[in-house]
């Protein structure tokens, strides 16, 4: 009927006059013709060939070389996060050390706020016109006690041995004197001991050799100041062996030079210091005074002086009240 719509040609509608011979013949042009030999180029192998112009598509040394710069970024990455975990592991480390650390320091400081809280309560802080009206303040008393391990020993001095004692052809075994043998001069101390009715019960735990003599430690204390207390047995060892007691030494500067000659009179520069400073009353006793200054340097207006006392409780009289020289 008019004015319907024609149908759709389909395969079998189409009629062989659509299309023609040349639609089917492959078209190549001069152009492309002449550009084909010079797109393509053999390789030294001569069996394949590559595009000498970028075609968009990867070659595979293209895609090696990535391989290989990712896995050189792996490994890098790799070896970032294993020092990342030794560091890690470090800092915890550090972190219980310093808290061991803190527990420690927490104990210590309980132990002080103990001791403190132990403590009697502190005198009040006084003023100084309260000081000025009470005459000054006291001077602190000086202790200096003796170790237990000095208390048991006895220290004793005494001449030197004509012949060399570890001769045993010419020495003599029955002289005392200095550097003996260690048994020898064991012998020769018990033995004294044992002779003298008041060190008879002595005991001696060893014998050791100093420059001047030997030092003899005893077991207990009470032998060590039997010894000391009674020297009938140092007359038994003969050599003029007698005892050496500890001195303590205390130094005066600036002290006039005139009122004292120790070249020549040290013995009257003693006795002028024990008078003039009441010190034969108090007990105590000096044993030695000398200029401290080098040998080879002349003696000026004012030295440094020191006075050897035979008990610590001279030397710390001596430093709480000072030197009267001269008055």
């Amino acid at each position: 009927p008019a004015g319907a719509p024609e149908p759709l040609p389909t395969n079998t509608q189409e009629s062989t006059s659509s299309f023609s011979i040349e639609d089917f013949q492959p078209r190549v042009t001069a152009s492309s013709l002449g550009s084909l030999p010079d797109s393509r180029k053999r390789t030294r192998s001569g069996d394949a060939f590559t595009p000498s112009e970028s075609t968009g598509r990867a070659t595979t040394r293209e895609v090696w070389r990535l391989i290989d710069s990712l896995k050189t970024i792996i490994h890098h990455q790799t070896t970032l996060i294993e020092s990342t975990e030794a560091e890690l592991q470090e800092v915890k480390h550090d972190q219980n050390v310093l808290r061991d650390q803190n527990e420690n320091l927490h104990e210590e400081v309980r132990a002080l706020r103990t001791q403190i809280e132990i403590l009697p309560q502190a005198a009040p802080t006084r003023s100084w016109a309260t000081v000025a009206a009470s005459g000054g303040v006291r001077p602190p008393q000086l202790t200096h006690q003796r170790p237990d391990k000095d208390q048991n020993c006895v220290r004793i001095s005494t001449q030197r041995l004509l012949v060399d004692p570890t001769d045993n052809h010419n020495g003599d075994r029955n002289t005392f004197g200095r550097y003996l043998p260690t048994d020898s001069a064991n012998t020769h101390i018990r033995m004294a001991l044992l002779s003298a009715p008041s060190t008879q019960y002595a005991e001696v735990a060893g014998i050791g050799t100093t420059k001047t003599g030997y030092v003899i430690r005893f077991k207990n204390p009470t032998s060590a100041e039997a010894a000391r207390n009674n020297t009938d047995w140092l007359n038994e060892l003969g050599n003029s062996t007698k005892l050496v007691k500890p001195r303590f030494g205390v130094v005066v500067h600036r002290t006039p030079t005139e009122d004292f000659d120790l070249q020549n009179a040290s013995q009257q520069a003693i006795e002028k210091i024990m008078d003039e400073d009441e010190l034969t009353e108090r007990g105590f006793r000096i044993e030695e005074v000398a200029w401290l200054k080098k040998k080879d340097k002349e003696l000026g207006k004012f030295a440094s002086l020191g006075i050897w006392f035979d008990s610590a409780e001279g030397a710390e009289w001596l430093l709480v009240n000072g030197l009267l020289v001269g008055q």
